[in-house]
């Protein structure tokens, strides 16, 4: 499995960050009463996103690892959990995998959508 690029920031910033628990249940409405809920996954994704700042050098890495080592980003990677910073396997989100913007001059933000893998 693929290893997060080194010479990328190894951090999001916490500016823009965002992590969505995981949704291992499900809800149906009844016809009467309350909602029944049941677990329906024992693991479940965590989506997360947020953001870094790069340079032109640094987003053609990300760029090169998005497209060549990951498939355009369908394959999964070894980083960090966001949050507890232990060992994850991570992937971009296909249908939205991340966009960019200017910072300022020669600085870019782009903005990453990821989720950990169970």
């Amino acid at each position: 499995m693929a290893n997060w690029p080194a010479s990328l920031p190894q951090r999001l910033h916490q500016q823009g960050f965002s992590y969505q628990a995981p949704q291992g249940g499900i809800r149906t409405n009844m016809d009467t009463g309350k909602p029944f809920q049941r677990r329906r996954y024992s693991a479940a994704i965590e989506p997360f996103s947020g953001q870094m700042y790069l340079d032109k050098t640094e987003y053609q890495t990300l760029l090169a690892f998005w497209e060549n080592t990951l498939g355009m980003g369908s394959l999964e990677f070894d980083w960090v959990h966001p949050i507890t910073e232990q060992a994850a396997t991570v992937r971009f989100v296909a249908d939205n995998p991340f966009s960019i913007s200017v910072a300022s001059g020669e600085v870019y933000t782009v903005k990453l959508n990821l989720e950990i893998i169970p």
